[in-house]
């Protein structure tokens, strides 16, 4: 009885000696930052109001790449709000960024390392000029006039072009996302918003709209490529994330994780 006593124990203290190192493991692995986007890294979990699961495309899709390319034991994503996500890379605290540099504003992008590793591209994201009929589609800066008002979510990279639109309009709207941008639509409360897609696609099922909001398909002021962004030490990471991506991107994998999220790089509009 006593020699039973004492292997419990043991089996007991080896359980939990295991259990603490697989959490320090957890914990020393690198980290990427992933920005918070509706839908993209994480979903809502039907049924239980505002809980998230990370189970979006792009989560599924990174993890995908991390698994294949031998880098699951040294990398983990963790999803983080956008601010929040820059800052942790900006700082160093995290190894990479996902998706990319050219989510950053001017002002973030100041403040990036200037030696920096990048994949390749895994997907496009579009900014949209969506009105509430389709009487009224935006094909340029013209088309905009004196009396719009505009909405955008607080936060998203603004090109020259789009800044254009905003002091042409007679106002502008910062919103927190595309689900706010699309209720002031629906309201009538502005006569335009700059919606990026796939993000705002989201937004639709969130709202329960099931008919978009017509735009101008041939006309994009803004379109940026979604990629992973390291600091230099990750290089080889980098290297073997590449290698990944460019084999998913031929055998169609890449298409098939996305499913209606993705936008061929080669498409101009």
């Amino acid at each position: 009885m006593k020699n039973a006593s004492k292997l419990l124990a043991a089996l007991l203290l080896s359980g939990l000696s295991s259990g603490i190192s697989c959490f320090a493991s957890e914990e020393e692995r690198h980290i990427i930052a992933a920005s918070e986007l509706s839908g993209l890294f994480t979903l809502r979990q039907p049924g239980l109001g505002s809980t998230v699961v990370f189970d979006g495309a792009y989560y599924q899709l990174l993890r995908n790449v991390l698994e294949a390319a031998g880098l699951a034991k040294q990398y983990r994503i963790e999803v983080m709000p956008a601010k929040r996500a820059k800052l942790e890379f900006i700082k160093g605290n995290a190894a990479c960024y996902a998706p990319g540099l050219q989510t950053f504003s001017p002002d973030e992008l100041a403040l990036a390392p200037d030696t920096v590793v990048s994949s390749l591209s895994f997907n496009r994201a579009k900014v949209r000029v969506i009105s509430a009929t389709a009487r009224r589609l935006v094909s340029g800066i013209n088309d905009i006039r004196r009396s719009d008002v505009i909405s955008l979510v607080y936060g998203v990279p603004v090109n020259a072009e789009m800044q254009h639109m905003l002091d042409r309009a007679r106002d502008s709207v910062m919103v927190n996302s595309e689900v706010d941008s699309l209720k002031l639509l629906r309201s009538g409360r502005v006569d335009l918003i700059l919606a990026f897609y796939p993000d705002v696609i989201f937004a639709y099922q969130e709202l329960g709209i099931s008919d978009e909001y017509p735009f101008d398909k041939s006309y994009s002021p803004l379109q940026i490529n979604d990629n992973v962004v390291c600091h230099l030490q990750h290089k080889d990471a980098i290297d073997a994330i590449n290698i990944k991506l460019a084999q998913y991107q031929q055998n169609g994998t890449l298409q098939r994780i996305l499913g209606p999220l993705y936008i061929a790089p080669a498409e101009s509009n």
